[in-house]
């Protein structure tokens, strides 16, 4: 119940950040942006993730993880009323930016919930269920955009205010049911010094190819998720509706088959296969989701595209299953690991709204966006999923001092 709830409050936030691009038209002729701006605005929120993301996990780590989700949920409902209020691009941008920052001071408390409340060999079952809810909250989100943006009138503002008003009841809700379950075995495996903790964590091989893998695939998704629903639009005159639907069918594909997914990945021991098969899929379905613009074609693709990031609960298992690691390391990992997921969210529309102005082509700049998911084929190939490799000993952990 209570990682369950955490998961729905944490992926709020990222439905917030994911559905913008349903509501980037209006905001731009609101606001009059550029291509860049736009691409600008996309990428703000996973900035304060790449920038913030290994000291907020090495300090966010020492609070309680129920204290610690209630402050950035009530932070993250502030700055969703000043993105709603916000009468320029500086302080759209502002708002964005510290929503991003409080969803990145969240996700150590993930980590420490997921050791308190759960053995390890349930861990990639309890990330298959995050999929699940990425997919229910996600998708769900990215469907409803639209017809809520619809519904007031195209008042891309009002729409804000709302999901503020949303988060508002999401953060009394954890404040009541959220709880934690601290065991002395749990007290006993945390580290003292946070240098001991910074440099067990950036020892281990896995997080960084980890990280890698994850960092092309996103920032493809990134670019699809702000500039699609516009592409569709112009250039073949598909409602946001449809190209909403179509982003919606997407994720949530992705968010249930990973529980099937990852599991039957896991117990076969072939989880290096399964990566570069769905990494390959997603790479010719990205291609395929620009260069059609039949919308019946669109969801085929979408549908594809979505059991490709069924790869999800595969990859994020990995800091879980690195050799050695204790919570407070556990908790720095992962947020490592975040950020090099961030990293591709504000690369994707980022660049493919500079490639936009530069060559005033935004199919050039999608279809280029689209090859960065390769890096997920790369690291099926090369990731050891906690096992040693040939001819080598497991590392041993060093002191904590």
């Amino acid at each position: 119940m209570v990682i369950s709830l955490w998961f729905f409050s944490s992926l709020s936030a990222l439905m917030v950040i994911n559905t913008f691009g349903i509501l980037l038209p209006a905001i731009t002729d609101d606001l009059s942006l550029s291509p860049t701006e736009q691409g600008v605005l996309g990428s703000a929120p996973h900035w304060g993730t790449i920038a913030l993301a290994v000291p907020l996990g090495l300090v966010a780590s020492r609070f309680s993880p129920k204290w610690l989700t209630t402050w950035t949920l009530v932070g993250g409902t502030l700055c969703l009323f000043l993105q709603s209020w916000a009468p320029v691009f500086a302080v759209l941008l502002l708002g964005r930016f510290l929503f991003g920052i409080g969803y990145t001071a969240q996700q150590p408390a993930r980590a420490l919930l997921t050791r308190q409340w759960f053995r390890a060999r349930e861990v990639i079952v309890v990330n298959g269920i995050s999929n699940v809810f990425f997919g229910l909250v996600v998708g769900g989100g990215l469907a409803l955009a639209p017809v809520v943006l619809s519904v007031l009138g195209d008042d891309w503002r009002l729409t804000i205010r709302v999901l503020g008003f949303y988060f508002v009841a999401l953060t009394a809700l954890w404040m009541v049911l959220g709880k934690e379950r601290v065991t002395e075995e749990f007290r006993n495996q945390e580290p003292q010094r946070v240098t001991a903790t910074l440099r067990e964590v950036l020892r281990h091989r896995d997080l960084w190819i980890c990280g890698i893998g994850f960092a092309g695939a996103t920032t493809s998704l990134g670019a699809l998720l702000a500039f699609y629903p516009t592409f569709m639009l112009e250039e073949h005159n598909v409602s946001l509706n449809l190209s909403g639907g179509i982003l919606a069918v997407n994720v949530i594909v992705g968010g249930v088959a990973g529980l099937a997914v990852g599991y039957a990945a896991t117990s076969s021991g072939k989880e290096g296969r399964f990566l570069q098969a769905l990494g390959l899929l997603m790479v010719l379905t990205n291609f395929g989701l620009v260069l059609t613009g039949w919308v019946p074609a669109a969801f085929i693709l979408g549908f594809l595209n979505g059991f490709a990031w069924a790869f999800f609960p595969i990859l994020i298992t990995v800091p879980f299953n690195l050799s050695g690691i204790r919570p407070r390391e556990l908790a720095v990992a992962f947020s490592i690991t975040m950020m090099m997921v961030s990293l591709g969210y504000a690369l994707g529309p980022l660049i493919t709204g500079i490639i936009q102005d530069a060559t005033g082509d935004l199919k050039l700049a999608l279809l280029i966006m689209s090859v960065a998911s390769v890096t997920l084929i790369i690291a099926g190939k090369t990731l050891t999923f906690g096992r040693p490799i040939a001819g080598t000993a497991a590392p041993e952990p060093v002191p904590a001092d």
